[in-house]
């Protein structure tokens, strides 16, 4: 239930952003073609509209428990099927039920060209199967992935395999394993606080409840004998089509490129210029994006583009057609990322700290007043803040966070200079019940983790993040309200959960990455050796090299120990499925059985389980 101060904070907000405009909501309509049972749509643009809900309507219904653009926002793009961008050459599902990805398809000279696969085998091959039965009944002539996040490639296996013509983004396969498998583990832990897994309407839920046949994988690695890396700008054929590969390392992904279509005067943006704010530093923890070289990329595209294009379409949302009206987006988009840049980099140079600009920086109302700069995702002050750490680290120069107490030790000092626990949740209580729900979350977060058996501390916590959920114009920002105050509340919250990505799945040199940062070093000892790596059934080898209790990975290199097997049984052993002795029953070799057993019992694969808001992780 939202208090008093959430219900004036709610409407406070309609002074600050019209969400009456109707422009977006109306564009989200456009080129619906057929529906997800494969029914073609007959009505114009204007009679669909007339069966769904007027913008006004939609704001008149928003609950007490709901920023007012939030709740606006889910209605959004939520006509699901086929939407025709360019008629008889450019089709893409939308489906929220489905993916929270788009999966595109152009026509080629043998067969559609397809862009981006989505997040699963089964949303990919459904979305495909579906444009097959509704547009035309081709096959997929080739395959192209934009970059180097999951909901655009784990579906591959949905509709291409290793004849398919496949184009990727310079370092993709390095890119996709360095970001999803050495920090996997947390990432995917801290994922669920960002993407609202404890939300049933949460938009990620359509990926997570997908269900597999038996032998079926949910998710699969794009692989291809006939695959091209796009290390540069070129315009290549692609079964009949001219593409344009544009090269965008290190915008919204690592591994990034966006195609333009000259003779459709079409840009397939992938998530560069997304139809809300997005993230330089996303949520769930990766490498921080730069602000200024994210701009570069459009202000670029801009300048070659900007005179032809009339047609532009990406991995999420609804596209856009027109010179006039891309060109303005474009624009906005380009100024909304360098903004963010200049302004953390102006203030960090009259000496503010990280916290003090996210509370001074803010969009101008020239650009707020756009959807697409609306932090729906994103977040200004979170962006601001990983412009500071990219450029000068997590260190804001104030000794008295130079080396601080742990957050465990620190929360017990707060609370005895509170007065003890009971003062310390009459501080917190009070903040909460003046609506002063930051404070109220900062003393009893200290209460909380000083004695974590508290319950009653624990409840307070919870509900003080439901009143900042309720206010949260920022998906990520409420998600994570949620996701704390459910687990604040659920004891069984804390388990383990399984890794995003099954460890036989990964290349050899991609597990053996991994194992670098999950052995102990104590059990390492001082021990000074080599190891050769060997699966016969895949044809890899990795050369481990161990010294001070550190693991270094060489592709070629003598070596003193080894070990040698099918891939399933070395992983089986790695991960101490298997023991020593019935590896060796399977046919697994092995050379300096001493050196060997304690390198495996360094190496600890198994998911933890943990809270992020309990302190008692170790």
């Amino acid at each position: 239930m939202a208090t008093e101060f959430t219900k004036a904070t709610n409407k406070k907000f309609l002074q600050e952003y019209d969400i009456t405009v109707e422009d977006d909501y109306k564009d989200t309509f456009e080129g619906y073609y057929a529906d997800l049972k494969g029914n073609k749509i007959t009505k114009s643009k204007e009679e669909l509209m007339k069966d769904f809900k007027t913008v006004a309507q939609i704001n008149s219904e928003c609950p007490e428990t709901m920023n007012p653009s939030m709740w606006k926002h889910t209605f959004l793009d939520d006509l699901e099927g086929v939407f025709e961008i360019v008629p008889n050459e450019i089709y893409q599902v939308r489906a929220r039920s489905l993916d929270f990805a788009n999966l595109t398809v152009v026509r080629g000279q043998s067969g559609w060209i397809v862009i981006d696969c989505m997040t699963t085998n089964y949303a990919s091959r459904t979305s495909f199967n579906l444009i097959r039965q509704t547009v035309e009944d081709m096959k997929a002539s080739a395959i192209i992935i934009t970059h180097s996040h999951g909901d655009h490639y784990l579906g591959f296996g949905g509709v291409g395999n290793e004849d398919i013509p496949l184009y990727l983004p310079d370092k993709f396969d390095e890119m996709i394993y360095d970001e999803r498998v050495t920090a996997g583990d947390i990432m995917s832990r801290r994922a669920k606080y960002m993407y609202g897994c404890y939300d049933q309407h949460a938009i990620t839920h359509c990926t997570t409840n997908v269900t597999c046949a038996e032998g079926e994988h949910l998710t699969s690695i794009p692989y291809s004998k006939h695959t091209t890396y796009i290390k540069e700008n070129i315009t290549l054929n692609v079964d009949g089509v001219d593409v344009e590969f544009i090269n965008t390392p290190d915008t919204e992904a690592p591994a990034n490129m966006m195609c333009y279509f000259p003779k459709l005067h079409a840009l397939a943006a992938a998530d560069n210029m997304l139809q809300f704010l997005h993230n330089l530093l996303t949520f769930r923890g990766a490498k921080v994006r730069s602000g200024k070289v994210w701009s570069k990329v459009i202000d670029d595209t801009i300048v070659k583009y900007g005179t032809d294009v009339q047609v532009h379409f990406g991995g999420h949302d609804w596209h856009i057609l027109g010179n006039a009206k891309i060109n303005k987006y474009w624009e906005v988009q380009r100024d909304m990322f360098k903004y963010q840049h200049d302004q953390a980099l102006r203030y960090a140079n009259k000496g503010y700290s990280p916290n003090e600009i996210a509370e001074i920086v803010e969009l101008p109302k020239s650009l707020s007043k756009y959807h697409c700069c609306r932090g729906l995702y994103g977040n200004v002050g979170f962006n601001v803040k990983s412009q500071f750490q990219m450029y000068l680290g997590w260190y804001d120069n104030n000794p008295a966070h130079l080396n601080e107490l742990p957050p465990k030790e620190i929360a017990i000092k707060y609370v005895e200079g509170f007065g003890g626990e009971e003062k310390t949740l009459e501080i917190g209580k009070r903040a909460y019940d003046k609506g002063e729900y930051r404070w109220a979350a900062t003393v009893l977060n200290h209460l909380v983790f000083a004695n974590y058996k508290n319950k009653e501390a624990k409840e307070m916590l919870a509900k003080t993040y439901d009143q900042l959920q309720y206010q949260s114009e920022c998906a990520s920002f409420a998600y994570n309200y949620q996701a704390a105050a459910y687990e604040l509340r659920h004891e069984d919250a804390k388990r383990s959960y399984p890794r995003g990505v099954s460890l036989h799945d990964l290349p050899l040199s991609a597990l053996m990455e991994f194992l670098t940062v999950c052995v102990d070093p104590k059990i390492l000892g001082e021990m000074n050796s080599s190891f050769e790596i060997k699966l016969e059934d895949t044809c890899e080898s990795v050369v481990l090299v161990v010294s001070n209790g550190v693991v270094h990975t060489r592709k070629l290199s003598e070596f003193k120990n080894g070990v040698k097997g099918n891939k399933d049984d070395v992983c089986d052993l790695f991960e101490k499925k298997i023991s020593i002795e019935d590896a060796l029953k399977k046919g697994v070799e092995i050379k300096g059985m001493e050196d060997v057993e304690i390198l495996i019992n360094a190496v600890e694969f198994k998911v933890n389980e943990f809270l992020l808001c309990d302190p008692n992780k170790l």
